[in-house]
């Protein structure tokens, strides 16, 4: 989350991608899939009992509001400037990052093949 707020804190020029379209978006839904993923797993951790579309929920919402607290602080930094569709890019990549960590976790992977051990 700190480098998310660092790396907002600059404009930021990623080479290679300067030509592909929608390349902010992009980013903002890989940077915002891998919070998704990390929310994710910390709270399928910290509630293991809990149903896990609460844990998705709670993943999704933490990110999303991160994102939304971002755009704000965008709207602060010189050269930046907020934008309702990153906050659409930072959620979709929230949700797909809390989904993939839900379906590609060892224990989920354990739990409907039986092949995983999980490192817990």
């Amino acid at each position: 989350m700190a480098l998310i707020f660092l790396i907002s804190s600059f404009e930021v020029s990623v080479p290679g991608v300067r030509h592909l379209p929608f390349r902010d978006k992009a980013i903002h839904f890989v940077e915002y899939g891998v919070l998704g993923w990390l929310c994710a797993s910390a709270a399928s951790r910290s509630w293991p009992s809990t149903q896990p579309w609460r844990t998705l929920a709670f993943a999704v919402f933490v990110s999303t509001l991160w994102g939304l607290s971002d755009e704000i602080h965008q709207a602060l930094v010189p050269g930046r400037s907020p934008e309702l569709a990153d906050l659409v890019a930072d959620f979709w990549g929230s949700v797909a990052g809390a989904v993939g960590q839900r379906l590609f976790s060892n224990r989920t992977v354990r739990q409907y093949t039986g092949k995983f051990t999980s490192m817990d």
